[in-house]
């Protein structure tokens, strides 16, 4: 099902939400890659689904799905070709949810690059792919929020936890989708016309592990020291053993 969600200004020019509902759908994400040609232009496509069956997170990893107990979502739209350090878009999401959370009095922090934690248990997971076109990038953003899962639904995964939860609390997965979306098309216009930089200090602070020690895999190597800091970038900055500072672009913390 199809909805034009608000008419709001994107990069000086009018842009609306095209709502795609789906009851069920082997992955937003790759929804959303084989029917791209089917969305339209100037929109953000917001593509929703009520169970994944075949979802997959960062670096390939399997993404634990729960019908209709929580948001699978995608989200679809063409970035300029100058738009800076376009890279970070994720982080824009991800700030972005973080507010939406502290709407409902849920204060969380962000496990570099992009997962939300609360009580350092991960809440939310975000994907990025980005396409590299003449005129523009293609960009989908796919999230999954644990939002009215049970403990029982997370047996097997000791550091993940809902909304639910957290607060005890039930929330309507709609008004949460709603509220992510104003929020995140608000930061998406600042960050497409400054890029990430007034950005970067506000996740910087909300960073967990900072001046702790940790171990990070950037996919090919592994390396220990502290967090020190983000890049004005969103690169995440570590202060190693023998006092330099390594800058990375990609990869994981693991706590040590």
């Amino acid at each position: 099902m199809f909805n034009l969600f608000s008419i709001k200004k994107f990069n000086g020019s009018l842009m609306q939400f095209q709502d795609i509902f789906l009851r069920s759908i082997d992955s937003t994400q790759e929804y959303a890659k084989k029917n791209i040609l089917n969305f339209g232009k100037n929109k953000i496509t917001c593509i929703v689904a009520d169970d994944q069956t075949h979802a997959k997170g960062r670096n390939n990893k399997t993404f634990l799905c729960e019908k209709l107990n929580n948001l699978y979502v995608t989200f679809y739209f063409e970035l300029p070709k100058k738009t800076l350090n376009i890279s970070s878009v994720s982080h824009v999401l991800a700030l972005s949810l973080i507010e939406v959370l502290l709407g409902y009095d849920i204060s969380a922090k962000i496990k570099w690059p992009n997962d939300i934690l609360i009580n350092e248990k991960k809440v939310s997971g975000i994907l990025t792919e980005l396409s590299d076109k003449k005129t523009h990038f293609n960009v989908f953003i796919g999230v999954g929020i644990n939002i009215n899962s049970e403990k029982d639904f997370f047996k097997d995964l000791k550091d993940a936890t809902s909304l639910k939860i957290e607060t005890g609390k039930k929330f309507d997965r709609k008004q949460v989708l709603e509220r992510l979306k104003n929020t995140f098309l608000k930061n998406l216009n600042i960050f497409i016309e400054k890029g990430f930089s007034p950005f970067y200090k506000e996740i910087e602070n909300l960073l967990l592990y900072i001046g702790e020690d940790i171990t990070f895999n950037d996919g090919k190597n592994t390396y220990s020291g502290k967090l020190h800091s983000i890049t004005n970038e969103g690169f995440l900055n570590i202060y190693m053993k023998d006092k330099s500072i390594k800058t990375f672009a990609a990869g994981e913390i693991i706590k040590e």
